[in-house]
């Protein structure tokens, strides 16, 4: 956290982490479930949904720490 950053990239950086975690989390379920033979891909996700949550609430947290502490 630099004092001259710009303000958006408070935001910016918890949302990018939190949807690459939760498309990194849904595409590879979702995969792995394919090849496995599984056939209604919708109702798999619907039945993740609160654990999708968990991971978009934790890459939020990371991209918070992420910012804080200025890692890029």
């Amino acid at each position: 956290m630099k004092k001259d950053e710009p303000w958006w990239v408070a935001i910016y950086l918890p949302c990018a982490c939190a949807l690459a975690l939760v498309v990194m989390c849904v595409f590879f379920q979702v995969a792995g479930y394919w090849l496995s033979g599984g056939e209604d891909i919708a109702e798999l996700m619907n039945a993740y949904v609160p654990f999708y949550l968990k991971m978009a609430g934790a890459g939020f947290v990371m991209g918070v720490v992420l910012w804080f502490f200025n890692v890029r």
